[in-house]
């Protein structure tokens, strides 16, 4: 994970930089589609459960995101299982994934993204994943992947910017597909890492609890064994005095 988001970083900045001098390039991907009335939303949740919170906070902000006229693909069992009776409309296509390494399947998913919007079904496309901030910290985020954000900066260069080979047209309908399957593979991945994380926080929650408890019991039978021992002792003591 860290060494594909040094990865992405590097990509993001050369994008950016391209994108700032395509302003006046007309493709949906990048301008966005106005006349578009719902948005698609990719909510990516585990599997596999024993993960802490990690689903519930997933849930909570897809259920305050998405509306019933929106539709959603939902990534995982556990996330198919909760918005089994979801108001919106669910996308049954992507339901197969499981992890990071369904390569093809993330493929696929990026590939229906782009040609959903081409179309101008959706004014936004969202993808709602956990980002990883410290082993202990995760948080939920919705990132917009199209229309494509293309807030690039121009300050590294003077005068006349870059050369655009063979055309500008040409160069965002290869860019963007890329940038966009580098975005969710990146996100998909990131989110793996977080469940990971967080199901071991939880399972060395769990043993920290059991240990604890298993202390406290301890405590407890050997209070129970002395009483025990002392009044036996007693009883002893007074049938010796009764002879």
């Amino acid at each position: 994970m860290i060494a594909n988001k040094r990865y992405a970083k590097e990509v993001k900045e050369a994008s950016d930089a391209v994108f700032n001098y395509l302003t006046d390039v007309d493709n949906i991907l990048v301008t966005g589609n106005s006349s578009a009335t719902k948005n698609l939303y990719v909510v990516v949740s585990s599997s596999l459960g024993l993960c802490g919170a990690y689903n519930a906070n997933i849930f909570k902000m897809a259920d305050a995101k998405i509306t019933k006229d929106d539709d959603a693909i939902i990534l995982g069992k556990k996330g198919s299982i909760h918005f089994a009776n979801g108001e919106f409309n669910s996308i049954k296509q992507f339901t197969n994934y499981e992890s990071i390494k369904n390569t093809s399947t993330i493929r696929a998913l990026s590939y229906y993204l782009i040609e959903a919007y081409k179309k101008g079904e959706y004014k936004e496309i969202h993808l709602i994943y956990t980002e990883y901030r410290n082993p202990i910290v995760f948080t939920s985020r919705d990132l917009t992947l199209l229309p494509l954000s293309t807030k690039g900066s121009n300050e590294n260069f003077v005068g006349c910017g870059p050369l655009l080979e063979p055309s500008k047209e040409m160069l965002v309908d290869t860019l963007v597909p890329f940038v966009v399957n580098n975005l969710v593979y990146s996100c998909l991945l990131e989110s793996e890492v977080c469940e990971q994380a967080s199901r071991s926080n939880a399972m060395e929650n769990a043993t920290d609890n059991a240990e604890e408890l298993l202390s406290n019991l301890q405590i407890e039978f050997n209070k129970a064994r002395q009483t025990a021992i002392t009044q036996e002792i007693i009883e002893i003591a007074a049938a010796a005095n009764a002879l």
